[in-house]
């Protein structure tokens, strides 16, 4: 049941709207989301810790868990692998690997294979993690209107054209704009979700808990 939870939160986080109309870019933003697709483009393996939390206006403190991903892309000498695993407050997450997913809680030695619902569910998440690992600029402009805030930090402002679960996405790519730092998802009730990225490792040999 937590699985189900996670995936349903991070598909409703990740899932993009159709483009509604065509408002017009912030310029400045499209060149900053640009040059961040072409060094995403040199990207093979990834892997990094994050943070996860959620604040809610009822709560005074926010709901907070840990964990990591680890991703392969697609390519002549491998195939597709995505791993997303939280390590507190328990143990669980998913494995997406040659087309299928899985799932665990507790022990990621026992995982079981996804039904059809939670396999359609897990190959969405997938898609749009990736999408912010490999950059495609003209999606992100036809799904969201952009602005950049600061001219002088690689922060993107991105507003659905649709209605969605959140109001507005906050991206915050590394100095290097290699990957993305920072996640923000704001939502009309003023509560929030943010995912910090650590510790990210790309094109290096993925470490042994990615093997799982």
């Amino acid at each position: 049941m937590r699985c189900c939870l996670i995936l349903s939160m991070l598909l409703a986080m990740c899932h993009p709207c159709l483009a509604a109309n065509a408002e017009r870019h912030d310029q400045d933003a499209v060149l900053l989301l640009e040059e961040a697709a072409r060094h995403s483009a040199a990207i093979e393996t990834l892997s990094t810790s994050f943070r996860q939390e959620k604040k809610l206006g009822i709560l005074v403190q926010p709901l907070t868990s840990q964990g990591y991903m680890c991703v392969t892309r697609a390519s002549a000498l491998h195939r597709e692998r995505l791993l997303w695993a939280y390590t507190s407050p328990i143990s669980s997450g998913f494995l997406y690997e040659n087309g299928q997913g899985a799932l665990w809680e507790a022990n990621s030695a026992n995982k079981r294979s996804t039904g059809t619902q939670e396999a359609k569910v897990i190959t969405a998440i997938v898609k749009h993690i990736m999408a912010w690992i490999q950059i495609d600029p003209k999606v992100l402009q036809q799904t969201y209107r952009l602005e950049r805030p600061h001219q002088d930090r690689p922060i993107l402002l991105l507003y659905p054209r649709q209605q969605s679960f959140f109001a507005s996405l906050e991206v915050v790519f590394t100095p290097s704009l290699d990957s993305v730092l920072q996640l923000t998802f704001f939502e009309a009730n003023g509560d929030t979700v943010r995912i910090m990225f650590t510790d990210t490792q790309i094109n290096q040999p993925l470490p042994q808990r990615c093997a799982q």
